[in-house]
């Protein structure tokens, strides 16, 4: 991940008043506070208007390192949630493929197994734009099953503490995340114009 995307990160977060940046020291998670909870809904509201590349990128930024994070200091207790939120997948891909709250559950669950309570907001905050997004894209053929081995094997990684195979799958996952958006929002392209009338 490139020092630019990281920086414009922080700048946002800190922007949001949910971090302090400073010198010699770092980012700070800072103690929550109406104005923090204020930014945090003006943060899901823009997910809502970013251009799906923006979310995409951002998540990029953000999920690699959480699943990392999540390797090296979940607990059995996580486990059992994320575990749930992965049978829960399983489950929908069998029956009425309404896999997307167990999708996002998956991606919540791994950042509450962080425990860095700056993560769990974020991804609670944008938590609702990324169930309606997961529910255009699993329309398209192939994804549920595609996604759901590509959970499986983030989920396998974090039980086994393997932070570099979480950080890898992570972030395979979220390239072909990036390539589903892609290719939903060309075919979303192609109806438009297909209902344009012509002169």
């Amino acid at each position: 991940m490139s020092r630019t995307c990281v920086r414009e990160a922080f700048k946002s977060l800190e922007m949001l008043q949910l971090i302090t940046v400073r010198p010699k020291i770092g980012a700070v998670v800072l103690e929550p506070s109406s104005v923090a909870l204020i930014n945090a809904e003006h943060l899901s509201a823009s997910a809502y208007m970013q251009h799906t590349d923006v979310l995409v990128e951002f998540r990029k930024i953000l999920e690699v390192g959480l699943a990392s994070l999540a390797a090296e200091k979940r607990t059995e207790e996580d486990l059992v949630i994320i575990r749930q939120a992965l049978t829960d997948f399983e489950r929908a891909v069998k029956t009425d493929r309404v896999a997307h709250y167990a999708d996002v559950a998956f991606h919540k669950a791994i950042a509450d197994a962080t425990k860095n309570p700056l993560a769990t907001l974020v991804l609670k905050t944008i938590s609702e734009v990324l169930i309606e997004r997961s529910r255009h894209m699993n329309q398209i053929p192939g994804v549920l099953e595609e996604g759901l081995r590509q959970h499986r094997k983030i989920y396998l990684a974090i039980k086994e503490q393997n932070a570099e195979n979480a950080r890898k799958a992570m972030r395979m996952h979220m390239l072909t995340v990036e390539r589903n958006t892609q290719v939903l929002r060309a075919a979303e392209e192609l109806n438009e114009n297909a209902a344009i009338p012509r002169a």
